[in-house]
């Protein structure tokens, strides 16, 4: 489980830096489950597509077990 949580907030940072938005706004938005003002800075088709990801847990999941997700939270988190 800790490493769930450092492996979180590396990410968090990594968000942060590259959206320009503070950690804590982030922390905010994912501990609330209130991604709209994340993705307020998105493009809106991504960012509806992203937000009905969300809503489904599982579909979120297994969004998530999939291997170019992986992929890519790899790549984000150096």
């Amino acid at each position: 489980m800790m490493a769930d949580n450092e492996q979180i907030e590396r990410l968090i940072r990594k968000l942060s830096e590259r959206m320009g938005t503070p950690e804590s706004e982030i922390r905010s938005a994912v501990q609330n489950s209130n991604y709209g003002k994340l993705l307020g800075r998105m493009d809106p088709s991504q960012a509806q597509k992203i937000e009905t990801l969300l809503s489904d847990e599982q579909a979120a999941k297994q969004f998530l077990d999939s291997p170019q997700a992986k992929a890519i939270i790899k790549r984000l988190m150096g």
